[in-house]
């Protein structure tokens, strides 16, 4: 392709969609991927000479970008308020049915999240070798790095991962109909069917980055995770402000739960939800107990009472994405993200 010659909104796509894919699972951020690709695409229209490989082109340019973003991102995480997990991307990987499983798998959010472990170079020789499929040559003229460095780098991110890399259930009509099972029991307020369908040693992540009322800690256990579950379904104010719908997040199973608009989260309310989540967890209170508090101090910390019905709706937003990570027939983990930033682009 030549600089001069321009290219067709249904290749300029194509290039778009593979920059993203790049992009995003080495940032974990769905806007700052976007903002990586817009710039790459910005180079490219001012590129001289021809480029014979524009997809190649776009993952170099796409992997240094990222590269640069991770080394200051990074910073930001490491002080970041509880639990971080990656904006939710909600759409299919990619089109062809063939590879899904295999590029699911490298979009999870449990994956995701394990490869904040590794340093911003590895984690893109990681990715060009283990889902882009890379030769060892090749990586190393991407991230600038002799090619017996580009494989030490792959491997030791291939062993640092390997260990704690999830392994989920194939089926995917099967994990669909186990979550609809678990949201079931939720709204039931069913600790027993709850528990029955999480693994014993199940952990809860919430990421609300302290901009919304959510645990700052991960919850462990399947008795702890139900209560809480139980709990929270029961604390919305009315079940008809509130749209819940499934969707496809990161290739896994979950719920997009879309209601009004809540107000920022005050400290009384904070420090509030905190100590009605120190008893739940000592079982001093009952799940029904712990929703009635949390919404009492919501409601205090608002300056307001509860709405009439009468009243008019108030702004609609995405309020979570929910999503469990299935293993052997039981859910292995699941992870909310309520954070306001990282719901705003859906």
């Amino acid at each position: 392709m030549s600089a001069t010659a321009p290219m067709d909104d249904r290749e300029l796509e194509a290039l778009r969609r593979h920059g993203f894919g790049v992009a995003y699972r080495m940032i974990g951020s769905v806007s700052e991927a976007e903002d990586v690709v817009q710039e790459a695409l910005l180079r490219l229209t001012r590129q001289e000479g021809t480029i014979d490989e524009p997809a190649a082109w776009m993952t170099t340019v796409v992997t240094r970008l990222s590269i640069n973003v991770l080394k200051s991102a990074r910073v930001r995480r490491e002080s970041y308020v509880g639990p971080w997990l990656p904006e939710p991307l909600l759409e299919d990987p990619e089109p062809g049915p063939d590879s899904r499983a295999e590029l699911a798998d490298s979009l999870s959010l449990a994956l995701l999240v394990l490869m904040e472990r590794l340093t911003p170079v590895e984690r893109a020789a990681y990715l060009l070798r283990e889902v882009f499929g890379y030769g060892y040559a090749e990586i190393a003229a991407i991230i600038e790095q002799t090619e017996v460095n580009s494989r030490q780098l792959a491997t030791r991110a291939r062993k640092h991962l390997e260990a704690s890399r999830p392994r989920f259930d194939a089926d995917e009509a099967a994990r669909d109909a186990l979550l609809d099972r678990f949201l079931a029991a939720a709204e039931e307020g069913d600790l027993e069917g709850l528990e029955e369908l999480l693994a014993k040693d199940a952990v809860l992540y919430a990421d609300s980055g302290g901009k919304a009322a959510a645990p700052q800690e991960p919850l462990v256990g399947a008795a702890l995770i139900a209560r809480f579950l139980a709990a929270v379904s029961q604390r919305r104010p009315l079940s008809g402000e509130f749209e819940s719908r499934p969707v496809r997040v990161n290739g896994q199973p979950g719920r997009l739960l879309r209601g009004p608009a809540e107000p920022p989260l005050g400290e009384a309310e904070r420090l509030a939800a905190e100590k009605a989540l120190a008893a739940l967890k000592s079982a001093d209170l009952d799940a029904e107990q712990f929703a009635a508090l949390v919404k009492s101090a919501r409601e205090a910390a608002a300056g307001r009472t509860p709405r009439a019905g009468s009243q008019p709706p108030a702004e609609s937003r995405v309020w979570s994405v929910f999503t469990v990570d299935v293993v052997a027939g039981r859910i292995q983990a699941v992870r909310i993200v309520r954070n306001p930033d990282k719901l705003a682009h859906l």
